[in-house]
Formats: structure tokens, sequence, C-alpha cells
């Protein structure tokens, strides 16, 4: 009997330059490629993925070589477009033989020009990967060694397109990165609380590139293998915290409120963050939502100013804004925004409805951005239309963004804004009344009795707040946050064995939890520490910072 041919290996790369900031950036791969891993795995054909940030040539020719693999796919944003490009000539010299494989908005967007900068790649995967992949590498298997591959549908080649892909609608056919898992120098089981449950938005943001990549219209994963996911991750790693990285994860009323009904019947007690839009929120939604682990939510909001919104065709109202951030404040869960300057055509009035908006709103997390032109949006196809933006700049320009405007009034409003939300953070935090009022309301909630004790842990209450997290393990012992939060607040509290023996709860829970695991090896310090909360805002500039301070500045 003669043995099975072995079947073509892919390997997935992904590398971010070091943004000074130590954050998920370099840490964490793009959850793409974990779906793109899945299906290939889930169809078995061997797949790995590695995260080679700050890893220099010798050490990366030395792993691509070990690894030996027939496709290698390098995963390229704006952000990381050099560094990608590094990438794929180290793999060439290493794996002379394989297919260069290059996916992501900007290739996609920017095949030309990308092509031109990396003479070693083969191939531009557009858009929607999984089926273009898994179609490349049956080609593969099915015709070692020929150029059968560069039939697959959706690839760009140097000489032209193939035939465009259709659409994927079964998302939930793809299988999860939970079940494939397989990477190298991913060290952060956290990684895998990032999770997608659609793709698309029904928005047409002229600086946005998802329309165009994604579409408009929104597929979903049903609310049952999004559950099926986040059980898994709990099982198979303790993760008790998620963070859904949609567009817009509220998009579908019907499909929020069922999901939410399946959490809070699960028995995980979660807690998680999304993202939506104000327009695409009411009172039943975050109610649910609240109710069934959701702590955070971000809106992008973008500006203060109705005339600035539709210079950006973001398709919304500040009427809509205001009464999607009232409500998230009504219901109770840590609110952040996302806000723009810089907008062509934006003057100082329309900032100073930005900063009111910040003072009146009092969001907790406010996240500050200059305006900037990326591939695949209608202002970028705008900018290089007149003449503004060359086909050189990338490869001239390092790792630079465009930016729309580069001018005293936006430096002046982005220190403006991000002095706004410094200043708003203590009216931010919810008063005793309010949370009076949520608990009137909604009755007993573990996310209302969570962020109460927080507070009152940083007001100095801590017979308080031991209380409030005490009511959770009273009324769901099965809770680990109820647990978590009594094991540090009585660490803090100078009561080592009481907190030891919650803590020994929570990993009962949840074997594995990272955060667990990590206090208690921790506690062996002779000073107990209050550790910070694994959830909730975190405020920052990131996005302003390379306006502000420019390399070489």
């Amino acid at each position: 009997m003669t043995a099975a041919a072995p079947q073509p290996s892919t390997l997935l790369l992904y590398s971010a330059p070091s943004s000074g900031f130590g954050d998920e950036w370099m840490r964490f791969l793009p959850i793409g490629l974990g779906y793109l891993q899945a299906m290939l795995k889930g169809r078995g054909f061997p797949c790995r993925l590695a995260n080679l940030s700050g890893k220099g040539r010798k050490a990366v020719l030395a792993y691509l070589r070990r690894q030996a693999p027939a496709v290698i796919g390098v995963s390229m944003f704006t952000f990381n477009r050099k560094r990608s490009g590094e990438l794929l000539a180290w793999a060439r010299e290493a794996c002379p033989q394989a297919v260069l494989l290059a996916g992501g908005p900007h290739p996609t967007h920017l095949a030309e020009e990308v092509f031109a900068d990396n003479p070693a790649l083969d191939a531009i995967v557009r858009g929607e990967g999984e089926p273009i992949l898994l179609g490349l590498v049956e080609r593969l298997a099915a015709a070692p060694g020929s150029a059968l591959w560069r039939r697959t549908p959706g690839l760009i080649l140097r000489d032209g397109e193939t035939a465009p892909q259709a659409v994927l609608e079964d998302l939930d056919g793809i299988g999860t990165p939970a079940e494939h898992l397989d990477a190298d120098f991913l060290d952060d089981v956290g990684q895998l609380a990032y999770l997608s449950t659609s793709r698309g938005c029904p928005a047409t943001c002229n600086f946005c590139n998802t329309p165009d990549f994604w579409g408009t219209s929104i597929r979903f994963r049903s609310p049952a293998a999004v559950l099926k996911e986040m059980r898994l991750l709990r099982e198979r790693h303790g993760l008790t915290y998620f963070s859904f990285r949609d567009d817009t994860f509220t998009a579908s009323r019907g499909r929020v409120l069922e999901l939410m009904d399946l959490l809070q019947g699960s028995g995980l007690h979660p807690l998680w963050n999304c993202q939506s839009r104000v327009n695409l929120v009411d009172e039943d939604r975050l109610v649910a939502m609240k109710r069934a682990g959701c702590e955070f939510l971000q809106f992008g909001v973008e500006h203060g100013s109705e005339r600035v919104l539709a210079l950006l065709d973001k398709g919304t109202s500040m009427a809509h804004a205001r009464r999607a951030l009232a409500l998230v404040r009504k219901v109770g869960m840590n609110l952040g925004i996302y806000l723009i300057t810089g907008v062509p055509g934006e003057e100082w009035p329309d900032v100073e409805e930005s900063l009111a908006l910040i003072r009146d709103a009092r969001p907790h997390d406010v996240q500050v951005s200059p305006l900037a032109l990326y591939p695949g949006t209608r202002l970028f196809d705008r900018y290089r239309a007149e003449g503004r933006i060359s086909k050189a700049f990338y490869r001239q320009q390092g790792d630079a963004e465009i930016f729309a405007r580069q001018d005293a009034h936006t430096e002046r409003a982005l220190r403006a804004l991000f002095a706004a939300a410094q200043a708003v953070k203590p009216q931010a935090r919810y008063s005793a009344a309010e949370f009076a009022e949520q608990k009137r309301w909604l009755g007993f909630c573990a996310v209302t009795n969570l962020l109460c004790g927080e507070a009152a842990e940083d007001e100095g209450r801590l017979r308080e707040a031991e209380a409030e997290y005490a009511e959770i393990i009273r009324r769901e012992p099965q809770n680990p946050w109820g647990w978590m939060k009594r094991a540090l607040l009585r660490e803090r509290s100078g009561r080592p064995r009481e907190a030891q023996a919650d803590l020994a709860e929570v990993l009962a829970l949840a074997p594995g939890n990272p955060e667990a695991a990590g206090i208690a090896a921790s506690w062996g310090l002779p000073r107990p520490r209050k550790a910070g909360p694994a959830h909730g805002p975190k405020a920052d500039m990131k996005g302003a910072e390379a306006y502000l301070n420019p390399p070489g500045r």
C-alpha cells in the first residue's frame, strides 16, 4: 500500500515594528491569521503561525529554514509594511521554492506598489483570505511543483488577476482559532480572547477601508458558534474576559439579543467589551449586553460637529451620539469614544464642539487620532487623484502614515482634545447615586457590583468594595470574577490566607486562567500589591503620537 503524499505546509507570519508603547501590536498576532489557520487545519492541511516581531534577520532565516514550508503568507498592514517587506525578502532567501503571499488591506488596495517594492512576492491574496488560501493549498496538493496554484480565484499576480472569489457566506464553517492554534513566539494566551463574530459594516465612512475590504453587507457567525468558541476558550485556557473586535457588534438587534440570552444561560459568567455605532444601540440591547457581562462599550463617534460628520460621510448625527452615550451611562457600563481631528475643512469652532461632547458625555476612555488616509478609502483615492499622494510615498517614507492635515490647527486640536479627555476622568466615574439607580432599575447585575466595588476601592472604601464582591459570590458562586476581585482586595488588605482561598476558587472555576496564575506567582513578594483590573478602558493617545512626535523631531 502506497503511503499518502505529505500535504503542503503553510506558515503564516506577522511582524510589527516597535511602536514604543510596549502594547499588543508586537505581542499579539492579527486575529485574522487564527481563522486562516482554522480553515486549513480543519481540512487536514498543516499550518503554523509565527509572530516574528523584534527578531532580526539571522533568527528569522534560521526559523524559516527549520520550518521549510511550501507556502509562506505575510500579514501586511500599512503600519507594518516595511517590516513585512523584510520578512518577504528573508523568506525568499531561506525558502527559495516556497510560494510567497501577502494578504491584508494594504496589499489588497495597493497591489502595484507592493509588487514593485517586494520583488520576492509571488502573489497577493485579495480581501477575505480563507477560501483563497484553501484553494491555493488544495491546488498545490493536487499538483506539487506545478503552477496550477496561480489559477486560484481571488489572487492578484504580477501579470494580472484571477477570477474573483465568491464572498464567504458561512462564517461558522471556517472553524475557530481556539480549536486549532499552533503558533511560535506567541507567549500570551490572551491572544485568543480577541474574537471576530461578523464581517462587514453597514456604513460607508469615507475614511474607512472596511467597506471595500469586507463589504457593506454584514455577515454573521451564529450565536451558537460564538458561544462554542467562548466555552472552548474557558475550558482549554481558563479565559474569562473577551474582546469582540467586530466593526459593529450591535448591527443586528435580534442576533445580539439571542447571543445575550445564550451567554446568560451558559454558566460562563464572562466579562467582555465590544465596538459599535451610535445609531445601532437601544435600551433593550444595552441592558441585555450588560446582564450578559459587557462592561465596556466603544463608539466611533469621530466628531462633535454635525458639519464635520457630514464631511466624513459618517451617516450619524449628534442626536444619535448624545442619545447613545447617555444610554450607556444610564445602563452603567464603561464608555469609550473614538474621536478624529485634522479633517479637511475642520475649523476651531468644530473642535470646540468635540470638546463640549467630551465634557457632556463624560466617557471613561477617549481615543484621539489625527485623520490618516489609508489605502482602500475614498479619501485616499481622492487625494491620489488630485496628485497629493505619490505612488512612491510608502517606499520613501518608511513606516510613516499619511495625514490629511499637518498644520498648527491639528496639533493644537490634538493637545486640546487629549487634555479634555484627561480632565473629564474624575467626572466620568459613576457616583454612589448612579450605582444605586442602576441597581434599582436593573436589579442584581454582576457588572454593576464589579464596577461599584472598583470605584469604592479607588476611594479607599474597602469594606463597601468587599461587600459588592461578596454579593456576586453569594448570588453567582460559579462566577470567577467575584472571587477574583475579593482575592485581590483581601491581599491588599493584608489578609493573605483569605486571599489565597479566594484565588483557589478562581482557579477551580477557570483552570489555567492566566490572570489568576500570574497573581498567584506574584504573591511571594513581601509587600502586598494592588493588581489593576484586567479589563476596562485604557486611555491613551497612540493615534496622536506619530503626529505630535514624528521620527527625528
